[in-house]
């Protein structure tokens, strides 16, 4: 009777395939299941078959196109019978798999058959084994799963790509596929990306500009370049793809390995992995950008200028800092200002409400004392290199000798107590093994030792960064000079010379004592910090002390 009120019924014939699976051959191929089960069902009389076929889907998760497909049929009451090769083919899950065999298909009146496995829903006797064929099955996913990740982790600790497709502005080699190589006309996408960011320009107003100029996105190229068909819309690029170029490293040479993990082999979900859990292996590919770009880039990112409601924005949003409180001071404007209104107030100033004064600057004079005194010193350096650079050096290694001077005495006092603490530990244990202490007063006295001693460990390291850091410093300097020889004279003060040569911006609150609005503001610049410039340059140039990190009003 069964049988009959299940003849008008869809007979699903099921059929799935991983990558994993096809290591095994032949058999599991997905010709091979439909040939299998096409037979069965031809010489068990069955009627009204359809096929359901996921290509290249896990057994461990049961989120497959098809398999969505069929168990809507099934809840619908369309299916009568579902054959599959063997029960591995529905899952790898045993619980899941379980869930299925056990509730969904009886609940349903679906006759349940797995061919290979001699599993058949209306014979109990037979169908008793199943729950340790389910577990058999996931327990070789897990080994696979974990084979897999064994093969990754030494691939990745020695450097090579683990990603199966480059980034855009790459292409594999032609005779060696784990080689990849600058695929030019991308490359230049790529460039004028970062070109654009430098220059003040956003994700999102960058985006917007690559779709009015019809550059074709990175799907849209990769579509092109294999024959296939346009997206939609091919030329719509995302803030979100935008971003994603700005921040990759691998643009520069570099490779970046273990950026996400997956919590278990079950889910395919993977989550961004701490920066300190990561391998960086230089010199991997050819670099599309340099490190002194990526990292004027990554600085830019990092203090992110959010657009205003009218979409004006001040090429020195973001590098604007409060003397007093520290915070940023935030670009103000309305549809209804002049140029001339546009003004900086602090964050925490919030009209009388935060704990700040207001640190008012109206945009236009910032710009005007920014670019007078930029003028000073591009002149100044581009005439007395030679003296600017030698007092520089100078004043760095004597700045970074006392540091380090302080840092080595510093250091053999933390190591002493973190030895220390390696004794505690010890007479510790032995105290709670003796049972001089009970095991609770252990565990408070170690946690708090425990938690001392990574303090300890993270400024030692911090220490020795810091000792090692002389040859940064000389390479931020010449850099510096290299961004400053770019601008000759500049006539008016663009994004791009504030983010190659300024660091930050400190506004002081104003000063009316005088009986006169006074303000002081201070300009860092990359590298040398705060530039005095004196009012005759000549004597300067002598290199007695007129070039210092100290605060100059401008």
């Amino acid at each position: 009777m069964k049988r009959q009120s299940n003849e008008n019924k869809i007979t699903a014939l099921y059929c799935r395939l991983s990558q994993d699976d096809g290591r095994e051959g032949e058999s599991n191929s997905i010709v091979n299941q439909k040939s299998l089960l096409s037979e069965y069902a031809r010489r068990n009389k069955y009627k009204n078959l359809r096929f359901f076929v996921d290509d290249g889907y896990s057994g461990t998760t049961f989120d497959r196109p098809a398999f969505k497909e069929m168990e809507r049929l099934i809840e619908n009451g369309e299916v009568g019978t579902v054959i599959v090769k063997d029960m591995s083919r529905l899952g790898r899950n045993y619980l899941q798999v379980g869930i299925y065999t056990d509730i969904v298909f009886p609940d349903n009146d679906v006759h349940f058959i797995a061919v290979n496995d001699n599993v058949d829903s209306l014979k109990q006797t037979d169908f008793d084994m199943t729950p340790i064929r389910n577990f058999c099955n996931e327990l070789y996913a897990r080994d696979t799963a974990k084979k897999i990740r064994s093969t990754f982790k030494m691939k990745g600790e020695n450097g090579k790509h683990l990603t199966t497709n480059p980034p855009f502005g790459y292409v594999k080699d032609k005779d060696d596929k784990n080689v990849w190589v600058i695929d030019e006309e991308a490359a230049k996408i790529v460039r004028y990306i970062f070109r654009l960011c430098i220059e003040g320009f956003g994700p999102s107003q960058i985006a917007k500009r690559l779709t009015e100029e019809k550059v074709l996105t990175p799907t849209a190229y990769k579509a092109v370049k294999l024959n296939k068909p346009l997206p939609v819309n091919p030329y719509r690029w995302a803030q979100k793809t935008v971003a994603g170029i700005l921040e990759k490293i691998d643009y520069t040479g570099c490779t970046e390995n273990f950026k996400t993990s997956s919590k278990n082999y079950r889910t395919k979900k993977r989550a961004p992995t701490a920066k300190e859990d990561r391998l960086i292996f230089e010199d991997t590919q050819p670099a599309i950008i340099d490190k002194v770009t990526y990292d004027t880039v990554q600085e830019i990112r990092k203090n992110k200028r959010r657009p205003t409601a009218t979409g004006k924005m001040s090429i020195l949003s973001g590098k604007v800092f409060c003397a007093d409180c520290g915070a940023k001071l935030y670009y103000c404007t309305t549809n209804g200002f002049s140029v001339n209104q546009d003004f900086f107030t602090c964050a925490n100033y919030r009209s009388n409400r935060g704990d700040c004064s207001a640190h008012f600057i109206r945009n236009v004079t910032l710009c005007k004392l920014v670019y007078t005194h930029l003028q000073n010193v591009l002149s100044y350096i581009q005439q007395f290199e030679k003296t600017f650079l030698k007092y520089e050096i100078q004043k760095a290694n004597a700045e970074h000798m006392e540091a380090v001077r302080k840092a080595k005495t510093e250091i053999v006092g933390l190591k002493a107590r973190d030895e220390n603490l390696d004794l505690l530990f010890k007479q510790l244990y032995e105290d709670m093994v003796s049972g001089r202490i009970s095991t609770e007063r252990f565990d408070n006295l170690s946690a708090g030792y425990e938690a001392e001693q990574k303090e300890l460990r993270a400024e030692i390291t911090g220490l020795q960064e810091l000792i090692d850091k002389g040859a940064q410093e000389q390479y931020d300097l010449n850099q510096f000079l290299k961004n400053v020889r770019k601008y000759t004279n500049p006539t008016e003060l663009t994004a791009e010379i504030v983010n190659d040569l300024i660091d930050k911006i400190v506004v002081h609150a104003p000063d009316k004592s005088s009986g006169h609005r006074r303000q002081k503001v201070d300009i860092y610049y990359k590298a040398v910090g705060i530039i005095n410039i004196a009012d005759d340059l000549t004597v300067a140039s002598d290199g007695r002390g007129q070039w210092r990190k100290e605060k100059q009003s401008v």
